[in-house]
């Protein structure tokens, strides 16, 4: 694991724990019933900095950068699927001795992790909460024809090493931050850039959306067993909120779901509102 610079959020919450061939940088606070957060695509622990000291005064928070992302290392880039990041999930909660998590959320492609979670873990948390989900799949001939095209490429090593390379001198990284609808102030620009400078990143992120098997995922979603809430951006430019309701609608019937003012990022920007949301869960 490549520790987090000196000035990164809550860098002095920051632990190093290996499990299997995973090193994993995670952020832990706070004593009581577990809530695991996970950021999406792209994303790492950082994502909820705003929240976790707030919600620290209620459970035993647990915010991981994701095999793949951030400064955790050693993971395959082949095998950032929702069942096995749930499985390396699990063994991570092991290593630091927790149990089973009360309460389980994530952000965009992280709350189709946390479904996975409560889909599959033996007993399932008390409640799951979304925001911004990225949960509606992508067209049945794409994923059929186009899917095994793109994907290897999209995911290849001299790719993302392209991609990471652009981010500083093309601007591609404002471009899209700003395509998410929410505008996010400068120094949280900053960590994104940090981010996406390293190939290893670029390549876990695009790996982990297009290992995330919607279409498996959500008809499995009736049977879950514990209750489920999301809270949607009225202004997302990623997910748009009506064909997003309609997959929760279909999907999700019994869920609680809410719309707020804000883009994709919305829970960084209203990371009051967001904890909140989740002690209210508690």
């Amino acid at each position: 694991m490549t520790l987090p610079p000196a000035d990164w959020p809550l860098r002095d919450l920051s632990r190093s724990v290996r499990t299997g061939e995973v090193d994993w940088h995670v952020q832990v606070a706070g004593r009581g019933p577990v809530i695991l957060l996970l950021h999406g695509s792209g994303g790492s622990s950082h994502s909820f900095a705003g929240m976790l000291p707030q919600l620290a005064a209620h459970g035993t928070v647990v915010v991981p950068d994701l095999p793949g992302h951030g400064f955790t290392t050693g993971a395959r880039y082949d095998s950032l699927t929702l069942p096995r990041l749930r499985e390396a999930l699990a063994s991570l909660l092991q290593a630091l001795e927790l149990p089973r998590p009360a309460l389980v959320a994530g952000h965009s492609a992280g709350a189709a992790l946390a479904l996975r979670w409560a889909l599959d873990a033996p007993r399932p948390p008390k409640a799951v909460l979304g925001f911004a989900p990225s949960l509606v799949p992508p067209p049945a001939y794409y994923m059929q024809w186009m899917a095994p095209l793109v994907h290897p490429f999209a995911t290849s090593a001299p790719v993302t090493s392209l991609l990471a390379w652009s981010v500083g001198p093309t601007g591609m990284l404002d471009w899209l931050l700003d395509s998410t609808g929410t505008r996010l102030p400068e120094p949280e620009r900053r960590l994104y850039r940090t981010l996406f400078a390293q190939p290893g990143h670029v390549r876990g992120a695009m790996s982990f959306m297009a290992a995330a098997d919607l279409p498996r995922l959500l008809p499995g979603c009736a049977a879950l067993r514990c209750p489920t809430a999301f809270v949607l951006g009225r202004d997302d430019g990623w997910l748009r909120e009506r064909p997003l309701r309609r997959v929760l609608e279909r999907h999700l019937p019994q869920a609680a779901v809410e719309t707020w003012p804000g883009g994709h990022l919305l829970h960084e920007l209203e990371s009051r509102r967001a904890a909140e949301r989740l002690i209210a869960l508690l």
